[in-house]
């Protein structure tokens, strides 16, 4: 299995487990989404990619919608732990 296939199957696991668990499934998904912009320090970087797409538009209206304008709340959604892209503790 690619990393891409890896990191797209645990996100669809997780959206399904959220679906069934989290009352405000919009608001849990906005949380989420803040706290990644936080980890990447601006809600733009979510979208740096392909700014001008019509998915790319949608997420920063529900980040920005959770974190302002401006990213004024961005450091509220900041989480104690530091995002780790190269787990050792993932298998390989």
């Amino acid at each position: 299995m690619s990393d891409e296939q890896n990191y797209t199957d645990l996100a669809v696991d997780a959206v399904l487990a959220a679906v069934e668990h989290e009352h405000d499934f919009g608001g849990w998904l906005a949380s989420v989404l803040a706290m990644a912009a936080a980890e990447l320090g601006s809600s733009y970087a979510l979208i740096a990619g392909r700014p001008g797409s019509w998915g790319a538009t949608l997420v920063s209206q529900l980040t920005q919608g959770t974190v302002g304008g401006c990213d004024d709340y961005l450091d509220h959604y900041r989480r104690r732990r530091p995002y780790r892209h190269d787990r050792e503790d993932e298998p390989q």
